[in-house]
């Protein structure tokens, strides 16, 4: 086997951790499609063609919020902004930086799993590994959905129910891990939650710019109390 098949399996062998998580995560983003009136073929389809986790959430919620397309688009731009910044990131370590393709792949495939397990690597990243790590992840990312959503043809109610709630135990999960981290995560976290209520309840916009306004001023707001250091820049 050539060099390129040895980092095509390096990159399967490492993607595979993602494969499983990602795959239990879009089986309740599969069920949520199917309750939200999406044919089959449009559920995989958001998957296929985002494969953002909680920007795919995101839309699904403000989608049946009764959210602007506008709204969901702009919101989902921002939440998913981090990944141009990964992306760029990355690109660093590319053993060839100059193939087109190579780079689009990399960038579309970027997510946090992805960007993490790749950053510890340690060395320079062929296109050949790269497209192990990111395929094997999005495989687990669309079949999920896929099955998720056949799933939801003869689960009982009360399963899918407890199945979608895993996406919210899934997000406290992950601020729990940064306020170990730092407690002014919290913060930021209460914040957001207040801005978004007062929008809502007392000046009476709609759930999409409400969610949009509340996302910049909580970035304002922890870019405001967080640290250089704190925010892993130095």
């Amino acid at each position: 086997m050539g060099r390129k098949g040895k980092d095509a399996l390096s990159g399967i062998h490492d993607g595979f951790p993602i494969f499983l998580g990602y795959f239990t995560t879009a089986l309740a983003f599969g069920l949520l499609t199917r309750n939200s009136g999406f044919r089959f073929a449009e559920g995989v389809m958001v998957s296929l063609t985002n494969f953002a986790g909680s920007g795919q959430f995101l839309m699904m919620n403000l989608y049946n919020a009764g959210s602007f397309l506008f709204e969901i688009a702009l919101s989902v731009f921002f939440i998913n902004s981090r990944y141009i910044f990964m992306a760029a990131s990355l690109s660093q370590r590319l053993r060839d930086r100059k193939s087109i393709l190579g780079r689009i792949m990399c960038g579309f495939g970027t997510t946090d799993e992805v960007f993490a397990v790749s950053s510890f690597k340690g060395q320079e990243l062929s296109y050949s590994y790269m497209a192990g790590l990111i395929f094997t992840s999005y495989a687990g990312w669309v079949s999920g959905t896929a099955l998720g959503y056949v799933a939801g043809t003869f689960l009982p109610d009360v399963v899918q129910k407890a199945a979608v709630i895993t996406v919210y135990a899934m997000f406290a999960s992950l601020l729990g891990s940064e306020t170990r981290k730092h407690m002014k995560a919290l913060f930021v976290a209460a914040f957001s939650a207040l801005s978004n209520t007062l929008l809502i309840l007392v000046i009476g916009l709609g759930t999409g710019v409400s969610f949009l306004i509340s996302l910049i001023l909580a970035t304002l707001f922890g870019a405001f109390i967080y640290t250089d250091k704190e925010a892993g820049l130095e």
